[in-house]
């Protein structure tokens, strides 16, 4: 029994939310948006993605399972066999393709009578455009295949409204204001993002992993330090004051201390 069985045998029945993550800003705040909404139970799912390379992969599935374990979700992954050398595929398939797969199938097959009404996305308002479109054609087949209709004038009520909304409550947010929100409610969980494709090595511990080391030069860990430091600047620090400033600070020098203890080894 692999270790995503063992999580659905145990599933609280009630699991009502499917909240693909990466360990990334935008679906840790999507997790504690879950985690605060009374109205949904959910798990965290990981795509396991090779995009970047193995190590970018195994740092992102290590921070996405870090999040669920402390904030108290539980956490399943899929893996692509796209991405694998086994199939012999020529071109690379992008993990959104079995990981929407792996999510139909488990809202199609009900595992112990548990019935998906929310797919939660993290994206926000800077993303592309396209993210928020890309999921729309996989309601509609879901709606179609459960009405057994060839297109939607065909539609059943009785199996449309039964279909998981896919949905994106962030839209209207930035990354920073994401940011900004985790850190003013809870700033451990900042300790536990994870954005680097390009990580430059592992932290170790008794032969256990503890951190990943980012490079602090891809695209994206530029990106994260902007919106850290857009942030840091929030309006919310009028009223929080030198706490919501000291918070930052005390994250920086815990990111720094893994760099230099990297450096160190």
């Amino acid at each position: 029994m692999n270790d995503n069985e063992l999580v659905i045998r145990k599933l609280d029945t009630r699991t009502n939310t499917y909240v693909p993550i990466s360990g990334g800003v935008e679906s840790a705040w999507a997790l504690c948006y879950a985690l605060n909404n009374p109205d949904m139970i959910p798990i965290g799912a990981h795509w396991y993605d090779i995009i970047y390379g193995k190590t970018y992969a195994d740092a992102s599935m290590f921070y996405a399972q870090k999040q669920c374990e402390y904030l108290g979700i539980p956490f399943i992954w899929d893996e692509s066999r796209g991405q694998s050398d086994i199939m012999g595929y020529q071109k690379t398939v992008p993990v959104v393709y079995s990981g929407m797969s792996a999510f139909m199938s488990l809202w199609l097959g009900q595992p112990r009578g548990i019935k998906f009404k929310w797919f939660l996305s993290g994206a926000n308002a800077e993303d592309d455009m396209r993210t928020f479109l890309f999921f729309r054609p996989y309601r509609k087949l879901m709606a179609l295949g459960q009405s057994e209709a060839l297109d939607g004038t065909d539609l059943k009520w009785s199996e449309f409204y039964k279909t998981p909304e896919i949905i994106c409550p962030g839209d209207f947010l930035t990354k920073a204001e994401m940011l900004g929100m985790i850190m003013a409610h809870d700033p451990k969980l900042l300790e536990l993002i994870w954005t680097c494709t390009k990580p430059k090595g592992v932290l170790k511990k008794d032969g256990d992993i503890t951190d990943y080391v980012p490079c602090n030069k891809c695209n994206k860990c530029l990106e994260y330090k902007n919106a850290r430091e857009m942030a840091q600047e929030a309006s919310v620090r009028w009223s929080e004051h030198i706490e919501y400033y000291a918070r930052w600070h005390r994250h920086q020098r815990k990111m720094d201390n893994i760099q230099k203890e990297y450096e160190d080894d």
